[in-house]
């Protein structure tokens, strides 16, 4: 159904289970793991990177073919909008709730108000 899928990332419990989901229920697509470092972000961008390499590589154990992956700064609503976009990502999947400290899923319902395409939020369990 969908043939490219942008999984946005903070690390959290809640986006490592949307992680899982795109990986398990969209195995034909082209999958980019995306990492936004905002100005209150608890890592660097190298920092960051390593963290979205180890993320990636757990999840994909033992599998032959990865999903990109990569890491930008800025706004998190505006990165995650701009890449899925850029890339032409058809489905952007993310968790509701995360590190940031903003309230509970405000990120996500920023993505969701500004993305022309869908967006699938997964709340922890």
């Amino acid at each position: 159904m969908f043939k490219k899928v942008l999984v946005a990332t903070d690390f959290s419990p809640c986006a490592q289970r949307a992680l899982e989901l795109a990986r398990t229920h969209f195995p034909q697509a082209e999958i980019r793991v995306l990492h936004v470092v905002t100005d209150d972000s608890p890592f660097t961008a190298t920092e960051a990177l390593l963290e979205l390499e180890m993320l990636v590589s757990d999840a994909w154990k033992g599998e032959t073919r990865l999903p990109g992956h990569e890491v930008v700064q800025g706004s998190a609503v505006q990165q995650v909008v701009e890449s899925a976009k850029a890339w032409g990502a058809e489905l952007i999947v993310m968790g509701v709730s995360g590190q940031g400290g903003q309230g509970l899923g405000s990120v996500a319902e920023g993505v969701v108000r500004a993305s022309t395409i869908p967006v699938l939020t997964v709340k922890s369990p």
